[in-house]
């Protein structure tokens, strides 16, 4: 059992890779997906990160981090940053967080009422694509910088770019 408290704490404490994404993602099924083991220094267990994201609709996709004490008592999924992708339910609902950008985030409440633990979500501004999404993740669950800079490069920064046969000096 978790307090709300460390829930917020397992998201948010420092994280370094143990075990890096490919560097290609795997297509299984109608999915394509990649994976990676992170470790928190002083914390027992690891934490286990997901990247699933839908080949026929891209901007279906699920970026989680559970967490396994390996106790046996199992993984909790702490964190999932999703994409639009409908209703939860038959009924059309515009305003329910699956029809846009969205987090799922555990809650002590549902943990406790033996509901999926990050079952509580809310529609987020925060990205708007995958690739936004991903960078979003990596700094919500306080992966160490460098770690970023090395598997999740930002693509989408302005004033990095590097001109064939040279390094970028900085100066553009």
């Amino acid at each position: 059992m978790y307090s709300q408290r460390d829930i917020d704490e397992l998201i948010s404490c420092p994280k370094n890779v143990s075990e890096a994404p490919k560097r290609e993602v795997k297509l299984v099924g109608a999915h394509w997906k990649n994976d990676m083991t992170l470790v928190a220094e002083g914390r027992p267990g690891e934490f286990n990160v997901f990247f699933r994201r839908s080949e026929d609709f891209p901007e279906n996709f699920s970026i989680g981090l559970s967490y396994d004490q390996k106790d046996g008592s199992g993984e909790t999924i702490l964190l999932r940053c999703n994409g639009p992708h409908g209703a939860f339910n038959a009924t059309f609902n515009p305003t329910h967080p699956h029809w846009g950008y969205h987090i799922h985030r555990a809650t002590e409440s549902a943990i406790n009422a033996g509901l999926k633990a990050e079952r509580h979500a809310e529609i987020t501004t925060a990205y708007a694509s995958y690739e936004e999404a991903v960078h979003h993740f990596v700094k919500l669950i306080n992966l160490d910088a460098t770690e970023i800079a090395k598997y999740f490069p930002d693509k989408t920064a302005q004033g990095t770019l590097a001109f064939e046969g040279g390094e970028n000096d900085g100066n553009t």
